[in-house]
């Protein structure tokens, strides 16, 4: 295992990221996101695009951070594409700026098959042999492709619900990832209270992520404020 996937067992990892449409998009604000994580005790973020990637590096040597570089889509229903860190181009941005592990959506997908998906990976790896991988996967098959691809370090919830929603984490992926495969793997998606962590811990997940319920205080209030609403009227 390599030292930096050995790092986030047993870690809370604090994904730190702002898209150009909220007040908090931006590389030294994003900066000071990561310094909040710190000070509470996390040893991990998870950081978006090269810019904030290397703002946050710029913090600590021993900080782990997971990189990603994110190509949305100019259309926002077409859930299809392959928008995290989609190309080696990409990637190398990612770890360029200072990333000790590279995040990659792994979905297999009708413009983005098993073949190019390794090849992908294959490209990564044979470039960055000492650099760990996480498979962003959104279904058990494309977490076991990529666990028996041989270039992947760690299996990611990420993008499970993403097509096809459900409520709360992906528990039954996490507890089936555990018990067919040697790879950690990584609890991330819907993790807003204290019970979702007991949840995913139960099912055996190694480290787990959590992004919008601590980072997105747009995102926080609006869920808060859309109970408080639904309370009122009852």
């Amino acid at each position: 295992m390599k030292s930096q996937v050995k790092a986030c067992l047993g870690q809370l990892i604090v994904s730190c990221q702002a898209y150009e449409d909220t007040p908090l998009y931006g590389a030294e604000t994003m900066k000071k996101m990561v310094q909040c994580a710190m000070l509470g005790g996390a040893k991990a973020v998870r950081c978006c695009w090269p810019q904030d990637i290397r703002a946050a590096r710029s913090l600590s040597d021993e900080l782990i951070i997971i990189g990603i570089n994110k190509v949305m889509p100019k259309d926002s229903g077409k859930l299809d594409d392959i928008f995290i860190t989609p190309t080696f181009e990409t990637a190398k941005a990612v770890v360029e700026a200072g990333a000790n592990i590279l995040a990659l959506d792994t979905r297999i997908t009708a413009k983005r098959g098993k073949a190019d998906l390794l090849a992908l990976l294959h490209e990564i790896h044979e470039a960055y042999p000492d650099l760990a991988v996480m498979a962003d996967c959104a279904t058990y098959e494309e977490c076991k492709f990529c666990a028996e691809s041989g270039c992947v370090d760690i299996l990611s919830t990420t993008l499970s619900g993403l097509v096809n929603p459900i409520e709360g984490p992906d528990t039954e992926l996490v507890r089936r990832l555990k018990h067919d495969f040697t790879l950690p793997v990584n609890a991330e998606g819907r993790i807003w209270e204290l019970k979702d962590i007991d949840a995913v811990v139960d099912a055996g997940a190694d480290m787990i992520t959590i992004g919008t319920a601590i980072t997105r205080p747009h995102l926080i209030t609006e869920r808060f404020l859309s109970h408080y609403r639904q309370r009122l009227a009852k």
